[in-house]
């Protein structure tokens, strides 16, 4: 299993690489970052997670093994509708907010077999692709919450800065 990085580590907010060639190393990192996610209880993760700074995601909404998928460099292509709704994040462990996102998003990646996969999703698996994509672009889901809750967490996020090593 690979470590997941917490807040505050810098990757975190740098924006991740274009992947340019899919070799097996790709393919044994999104092997290694699928059983990262099942291991960690999360329904999606990224790259810069997992101290790789390349646009790679991992997605599994409906929780059932076997239906993950990998998405190398997505791009949001057209979203409509916004709800806002509690989500939490690996990488800031018993943190919780809302968040306001698309309900619906069209997707465009690189699948790991080489082929470019146009796709849509609503909901709650636009929500974790939203997330995953944020996370390739160095943006974490606690820049989106509102200021007043950002306010409440203060403690919660200095006392994970202060446990970052």
């Amino acid at each position: 299993m690979l470590t997941i990085l917490k807040y505050p580590d810098p990757i975190l907010t740098k924006p991740a690489e274009p992947i340019l060639e899919i070799n097996d190393e790709i393919r044994q990192l999104a092997k290694e970052m699928i059983e990262t996610m099942y291991g960690s209880h999360g329904v999606g993760l990224a790259g810069p997670q997992v101290g790789v700074s390349k646009q790679i995601i991992v997605v599994n909404p409906d929780s059932e093994v076997g239906s993950e998928m990998v998405y190398l460099n997505p791009k949001i292509l057209k979203r409509k509708g916004r709800c806002l709704a509690e989500e939490g994040c690996l990488s800031f462990p018993g943190i919780y907010g809302n968040v306001t996102r698309a309900l619906w998003i069209e997707v465009s990646a690189l699948l790991l077999n080489g082929e470019t996969s146009i796709f849509t999703a609503e909901d709650f698996a636009a929500r974790v692709i939203q997330h995953e994509i944020d996370h390739l672009h160095g943006i974490t889901f606690i820049q989106k919450f509102q200021p007043a809750e950002k306010i409440t967490l203060t403690k919660s996020l200095r006392e994970l800065e202060e446990s970052y090593v």
